[in-house]
Protein backbone atom coordinates (compact mmCIF):
# COMPACT_ATOMS: atom_id res chain seq x y z
CA UNK A 1 0.00 0.00 0.00
CA UNK A 2 3.11 2.44 0.87
CA UNK A 3 4.55 1.55 -2.55
CA UNK A 4 1.27 2.41 -4.64
CA UNK A 5 0.57 6.14 -2.79
CA UNK A 6 4.72 6.80 -2.92
CA UNK A 7 4.36 5.45 -6.82
CA UNK A 8 1.08 7.08 -7.00
CA UNK A 9 2.44 10.62 -5.45
CA UNK A 10 6.00 10.56 -6.82
CA UNK A 11 5.58 12.39 -10.75
CA UNK A 12 3.15 14.85 -9.10
CA UNK A 13 5.58 16.96 -7.36
CA UNK A 14 8.55 16.62 -9.89
CA UNK A 15 6.67 19.39 -12.27
CA UNK A 16 6.79 22.44 -9.31
CA UNK A 17 10.28 20.89 -7.83
CA UNK A 18 11.84 21.03 -11.19
CA UNK A 19 10.70 24.73 -11.57
CA UNK A 20 11.62 25.42 -8.13
CA UNK A 21 15.33 24.05 -8.93
CA UNK A 22 15.59 25.83 -12.04
CA UNK A 23 14.53 29.48 -10.28
CA UNK A 24 17.41 28.40 -7.64
CA UNK A 25 19.79 27.52 -10.05
CA UNK A 26 19.08 31.27 -12.25
CA UNK A 27 19.47 33.16 -8.74
CA UNK A 28 22.99 31.14 -7.94
CA UNK A 29 24.12 32.05 -11.11
CA UNK A 30 22.76 35.58 -11.33
CA UNK A 31 24.49 36.01 -7.97
CA UNK A 32 27.82 34.95 -8.94
CA UNK A 33 27.66 37.06 -12.02
CA UNK A 34 26.23 40.01 -9.87
CA UNK A 35 29.28 39.54 -7.27
CA UNK A 36 32.32 39.13 -9.98
CA UNK A 37 30.83 42.59 -11.44
CA UNK A 38 31.06 44.04 -8.26
CA UNK A 39 33.71 42.52 -7.33
CA UNK A 40 35.45 44.19 -10.82
CA UNK A 41 34.17 47.24 -10.17
CA UNK A 42 35.79 47.57 -6.59
CA UNK A 43 39.23 47.04 -7.92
Amino acid sequence: MKNCCEEAGAPAPKGPVRRLLSYLLYAAVAAVLGFVLWQQWQA
